[in-house]
């Protein structure tokens, strides 16, 4: 199945998408109601990678096949935000405190994506 586009080219993949209930957790005691979601994805190359979601149970496999891709763009915007921003430089005493870091955080990454894209558009604008 065509998945979507990544950096490298077009995403092939076989897919797999079933119905599950997570095991409990003994600390907690909690205790499964609802079922979730395990999604199976085995690349062109062999590997086979599994997530879980919270996904509605009439959620249609190509909308779990996009939420699966959105997972590395968000791992590189947060590894990003740690190393060019110090979103993991903190050392508070408060709750309040580490929001206030997490909204900074967010505005420089925001701002910066900006330019980013002005950049960009500045370039195709030129050629």
């Amino acid at each position: 199945m065509h998945l979507g586009e990544g950096s490298k080219g077009p995403i092939y993949s076989d897919i797999k998408c079933l119905r599950i209930y997570r095991a409990f957790a003994k600390e907690t005691g909690e205790v499964p109601i609802k079922s979730c979601w395990l999604f199976i994805r085995r690349s062109e190359d062999g590997v086979v990678r599994y997530s879980v979601s919270n996904a509605p149970v009439d959620t249609p496999t190509s909308e779990l096949c996009k939420a699966s891709l959105m997972r590395w763009p968000i791992e590189q915007c947060f590894n990003e935000a740690k190393d060019e921003l110090g979103m993991d430089h903190y050392e508070f005493r408060s709750w309040t405190a580490w929001h206030r870091h997490m909204l900074l955080v967010s505005i420089a990454s925001s701002f910066l994506l900006e330019i980013r894209l002005q950049v960009i558009d500045k370039k195709k604008a030129r050629s």
